[in-house]
């Protein structure tokens, strides 16, 4: 732990961690966020002797969140200031219409019915190719394709939401299939990609992985590190899986593409071609971005899987190696840095999911309250809305994992 003299904090300084008042418990500074004098201004104010970090200065080059999401967010509020719940609930925006389809348990949601439906329908097409029975394959996965586009098209933002707030799937594939799928239209949507193409891009999400079917379950659930051998046949998939979805189903370049070139890298280092930058499919970069973070967030054999900021913030930090920078930004702006679904702690002891993302101010999204601060329930997905924009004296202190919470939250 360092301690600073407020002395000596100067504007444009930037940590590796967040920043807390001398109390150590409020935050003063979000980590990497530079002091701006707003900041200095409130440290003389209050005569705060000091500040405290579990970090590290950080060079002027260090990338900045609000930098690279081309945003400013307010500078928040002392934790002490948040003593009326009822003042808070009374803040708390109405924004949902009388027969909100968001409302209610989850799993007798019809949104959340029909995604499980289409997770099952995409594990029998993945169980029936894998047997080689190919009747009819093509009509099947059109119509995964039809169904996730209109389900998506009724409410994105909340089908978005059931990739950390819904079940453990046990298919994987399917599962991922669908995910990635889901991802690929909010990120290609909000690029203003065309209908007709958005279509292609949904297909090639659902069959990204399609050359994994193929490979042995010792190689797939290795908990070891892969040996060479073992390396080169997991990256067959992509031009396996190309065969697969272009020659064998004749599907066009749009969707061949993106099941090729899913893992090339932005840099170039990628497989199985090393192509780089714009010598990458647009749909191929969007996939690229939205596998990793399902991925990410889907625990594994071999690891457990990261809470959705985290993984945010690992695919933030790629700077250009991995994933096209222009997707990367579309990405964070329609998911969220807290991605919609997740599960947040509010700086007053509240609990709640995150259900909108604020683009203009992304860390301070609608929330809605499971856990009020005085300890009131509100199960089902009936609990108010905060847009913590509207209250300054709120906001997020961390993401939670839902193993954590022992049945505290339904």
């Amino acid at each position: 732990m360092e301690k600073i003299k407020r002395e000596l904090v100067e504007l444009g300084m930037r940590f590796s961690a967040p920043v807390f008042f001398d109390d150590g418990k409020n935050m003063f500074l979000p980590e990497k966020k530079p002091v701006k004098k707003s900041h200095l201004e409130i440290l003389e104010k209050w005569n705060i002797p000091f500040v405290i970090t579990y970090g590290h200065l950080l060079s002027n080059t260090a990338a900045d969140l609000d930098e690279l999401l081309a945003v400013d967010s307010p500078v928040l509020e002392s934790a002490a200031t948040v003593d009326d719940e009822f003042e808070v609930l009374e803040e708390a925006e109405d924004l949902e219409e009388e027969n909100d389809i968001t409302v209610g348990p989850l799993e007798e949601n019809p949104l959340y019915i029909k995604y499980i439906d289409l997770y099952k329908n995409m594990a029998a097409v993945f169980d029936n190719l894998k047997k080689d029975r190919t009747d009819n394959i093509e009509e099947n996965i059109q119509l995964v394709t039809e169904n996730l586009f209109e389900l998506l098209e009724k409410n994105a933002t909340f089908v978005s939401s059931f990739l950390l707030a819904g079940e453990a799937l046990k298919n994987d594939y399917a599962k991922s299939a669908i995910n990635v799928a889901i991802v690929t239209y909010v990120v290609a949507k909000n690029m203003n990609v065309p209908v007709s193409r958005l279509h292609l891009y949904i297909t090639g999400a659902l069959l990204h992985d399609i050359g994994m079917l193929y490979l042995p379950d010792a190689i797939i659930n290795k908990k070891e590190p892969l040996t060479a051998d073992e390396i080169s046949a997991l990256k067959k998939h992509t031009t396996d899986g190309a065969h697969i979805v272009g020659d064998m189903l004749h599907y066009p370049d749009a969707v061949t593409n993106i099941v090729l070139q899913h893992h090339e890298h932005w840099d170039g280092n990628g497989y199985p071609n090393g192509r780089s930058g714009t010598q990458i499919s647009t749909g191929a970069r969007i996939v690229a971005v939205a596998d990793a973070f399902e991925a990410m967030i889907t625990e594994k054999a071999y690891r457990t899987s990261m809470l959705g900021y985290e993984a945010m913030k690992t695919i933030l930090s790629d700077n250009g190696r991995h994933f096209s920078p222009d997707v990367i930004r579309v990405f964070i702006q329609s998911m969220g840095v807290y991605p919609i679904g997740s599960l947040v702690l509010l700086n007053d002891g509240s609990i709640g999911r995150i259900i909108k993302v604020n683009q203009n101010a992304p860390l301070r999204p609608s929330v809605r309250l499971w856990v009020t601060a005085g300890g009131v329930c509100y199960p089902d997905n009936v609990g108010p809305i905060i847009k913590l924009e509207s209250i300054n004296k709120l906001f997020i202190l961390r993401a939670l994992n839902t193993k954590d919470l022992h049945g505290k939250i339904n």
